[in-house]
């Protein structure tokens, strides 16, 4: 089987499971030919070997089951950046970019930035900011540790050396005071929503996903106690569901927090909301 066939064949294995079947094969044959899409396309009728060929059915069978892309490859690409991806944290998604682009926008001028990631995952926010502000004084947390060690595994990766990782339950091993801004893509699914059947949330850790019956309790928590962390006019910038927008902005008013406003994602939905103290 050459290239082309290999293509040919994902993208017919997976038409009738994955809303993105060529995308998949395209991705899942780059990895075991270890190219990138522009060689699938320019060697057409290079073959596999046995060994390749074998490897990338297997792949194709798991993604049949729903097994993520991201958990088969082991990387997703944000922000530009390769990230190392695994089942301890959730897979970082475009949507989340909006966070890192505003940001940047409104907090250009900063020099020396204190800012902490709460619930950091790959550690996918915090590397994207240090990125582009190496001096900026980043800290990012997260409760598992599995998830604190593949994010520092990204963090060297990227030599982004201006983050300081920690194991904490949110605020519970933070001393800080200090921070400029609180931002976080924390869990917001209501615990009975019909997605988490579906799509590769089924394979994502269920505790980085889902808060309480309305998808709140995480974001009503660091709105109550993101202000005790926070220097005078500091910023919590959160992360929500296309559908909170309502519940979010009341949410941030309710605890006093003022200037607040609210960010479109690339679909167009509202999914980001910053508030000030």
């Amino acid at each position: 089987m050459n290239i082309q066939q290999a293509l040919q064949y994902g993208d017919q294995q997976l038409a009738a499971t994955s809303p993105s079947a060529r995308r998949d094969a395209q991705v899942l044959l780059g990895h075991v030919l270890q190219c990138n899409s522009a060689y699938l396309f320019t060697w057409p009728e290079k073959k596999l070997t046995n060994e390749q060929l074998a490897t990338y059915q297997s792949l194709i069978q798991q993604r049949q089951h729903g097994t993520p892309v991201a958990h088969l490859t082991g990387k997703r690409e944000f922000w530009s950046l390769n990230l190392n991806v695994n089942n301890s944290t959730l897979i970082p998604r475009p949507e989340t970019e909006t966070l890192i682009e505003f940001i940047l926008t409104k907090f250009n001028a900063k020099k020396n930035l204190k800012l902490i990631d709460m619930g950091t995952g790959t550690g996918a926010i915090a590397i994207a900011l240090a990125t582009e502000k190496s001096q900026w004084n980043i800290f990012a947390c997260d409760i598992s540790e599995q998830a604190i060690q593949l994010a520092a595994l990204n963090s060297q990766q990227h030599q982004t050396d201006n983050i300081r990782f920690i194991q904490s339950d949110w605020f519970n091993n933070i001393a800080d005071d200090d921070f400029d801004i609180i931002v976080s893509n924390p869990p917001y699914i209501a615990n009975d929503d019909v997605h988490l059947s579906q799509g590769d949330v089924r394979f994502e850790p269920k505790r980085a996903l889902t808060a309480g019956d309305t998808g709140m309790d995480a974001i009503e928590y660091l709105c109550l106690h993101a202000k005790q962390h926070l220097r005078d006019d500091g910023y919590l910038i959160v992360e929500h569901g296309y559908d909170q927008q309502s519940a979010v902005n009341d949410c941030f008013a309710r605890n006093n927090y003022t200037e607040i406003e609210q960010q479109q994602d690339l679909s167009g939905h509202t999914r980001m909301t910053i508030g000030k103290i």
